[in-house]
């Protein structure tokens, strides 16, 4: 069920104020974090945004309250899967019902700063070329009071493919349309961290040295529950693990989970006569 039909999708243009799509997908959320979340998009600076809010079947009231905020705002934008997909095709869903020029993840128990919006937008407009930014990010407690600080490393360090999506990360339609896509494939919600490295590997990517998410950090996300990599069913699948495998020296076989031994050249002090 949809509250409403989705949008054609537009044909990208360059404008001055670019919509910013927000997805942010939700299953039986916490009534209080999930009010904190969606009122803190509609407390931006920056106002041409929709909320793309796609519920994945919950039972708890979620659905209730996401329908009274899209009643208050027209840009909160709700659907409601028939079945429950889980999160890897759920986002896939989400992203089909945005309409925006930049789309980004938000979770439904974390949150983002004011001025989150305004500040990324202006960084795609500083830097046209670039098609994926992301910013630095706080962690919260319950009360959402920052307890520490993660800077994220930059698209030029080592370990940029060491790690999966980075929060806040907005992306250009036009840099998603070079992919193939949210990969539903997959067994573990890495789907995310799996679009990023497929955008990097066509586009070039930019962080944004600004604190504009709040993660809260209490051990209970989707991530911490994981599979390894090395032990993921579906590693052979998975583009992060393709990417990033790909980046090591030596480069790491994600079959066997071993480097992969590069064949010297023969010399004349080892060629058999």
């Amino acid at each position: 069920m949809s509250v409403e039909q989705p949008a054609e999708q537009p044909v990208e243009q360059p404008v001055e104020q670019p919509k910013v799509s927000i997805i942010l997908m939700v299953y039986n959320g916490r009534t209080q974090l999930f009010k904190r979340v969606v009122q803190s998009v509609m407390s931006q600076t920056y106002k041409n945004w929709e909320l793309v809010i796609q519920d994945d079947c919950s039972t708890d009231g979620t659905l209730e309250m996401a329908i009274g905020f899209s009643l208050k705002d027209k840009r909160i934008r709700l659907f409601r899967n028939k079945t429950n997909l889980g999160i890897v095709k759920n986002r896939a869903a989400a992203f089909r019902n945005t309409t925006g020029d930049l789309i980004c993840h938000l979770d439904s128990d974390d949150f983002i700063y004011e001025f989150a919006l305004e500040v990324m937008v202006s960084a795609f407009r500083a830097s046209p070329h670039v098609g994926l930014a992301y910013s630095d990010m706080a962690y919260v407690d319950e009360a959402g009071e920052p307890t520490s600080y993660m800077v994220n490393t930059g698209p030029v360090d080592d370990d940029f493919y060491g790690r999966g999506w980075r929060h806040f990360g907005m992306y250009k339609r036009s840099a998603y349309d070079k992919t193939n896509g949210y990969n539903e494939e997959l067994v573990n919600p890495c789907e995310d961290g799996d679009l990023l490295a497929q955008i990097a590997e066509k586009s070039p990517v930019m962080r944004v040295p600004r604190v504009l998410y709040a993660y809260r950090n209490a051990g209970d996300h989707e991530s911490s529950k994981k599979e390894p990599c090395h032990e993921c069913a579906s590693r052979t699948k998975c583009n992060f693990i393709r990417v990033w495998s790909s980046k090591l020296n030596p480069p790491l076989d994600v079959v066997t989970w071993k480097h992969i031994k590069v064949q010297e050249a023969p010399t004349l002090t080892n060629v058999k006569a």
